[in-house]
């Protein structure tokens, strides 16, 4: 059984924003394969990119509140406040070292459990002459999506299943015919996912 996944799923895993599609990539059985674009690696590393720059912003906006308030010392509750902004920076830095740790865990984990798809030019080409997905803003989901329609027309005897919170992009009912038509089941949620499965 081969399971797709793409970048929201690893970030979401790395930020802890979905402990059910965490908990079934780890405990999954080694009937399951889950595979990956290799473009999403890239999509990976910008959104930790801009996760740092971010976390670089909000590091400099509170140090400079936090001396600020130090140097307000004849100020009702100021030190007070300086005080909370540091433990603010010190829980915020906790965080942002969590994020990383849990980031090269599932990355680690992928490289034992999961596999890479390649693009090439020829997807490339269909994203950019004749996208499945329309908008300008699309172009890497589709991209993404051309890469996963590829691999799935060379296992079509395989069971395969797209996971992808991202319903938006990949949720829309012409999506859902053309995965269709490759024999690729769409899931949004794990539940339903884990549902599906249960009745194989």
């Amino acid at each position: 059984m081969i399971i797709y996944l793409e970048t929201n799923s690893i970030m979401a895993i790395a930020k802890g924003r979905n402990k059910e599609l965490e908990n079934f990539v780890y405990d999954s059985s080694e009937n399951l394969k889950f595979v990956i674009p290799s473009i999403c690696l890239m999509e990976t590393l910008v959104a930790i990119e801009r996760e740092e720059k971010r976390s670089q912003s909000f590091s400099q906006t509170i140090q400079i509140e936090m001396n600020e308030a130090k140097r307000n010392k004849e100020l009702t509750n100021s030190q007070s406040f300086a005080n909370y902004l540091e433990l603010c920076l010190i829980d915020y830095g906790k965080v942002l070292r969590d994020f990383r740790k849990r980031f090269l865990n599932i990355i680690e984990y992928l490289k034992n459990h999961g596999e890479l798809i390649e693009p090439s030019i020829k997807m490339l080409e269909a994203t950019l002459n004749n996208p499945l997905l329309p908008g300008k803003n699309q172009r890497r989901d589709d991209f993404i999506l051309q890469v996963i329609l590829a691999h799935a027309e060379n296992n079509l005897s395989t069971d395969k299943v797209f996971f992808s919170e991202n319903t938006k992009e990949f949720g829309n009912t012409n999506i859902q015919q053309v995965l269709a038509n490759l024999a690729i089941n769409y899931f949004s949620r794990i539940s339903n996912l884990e549902g599906w499965l249960n009745k194989q």
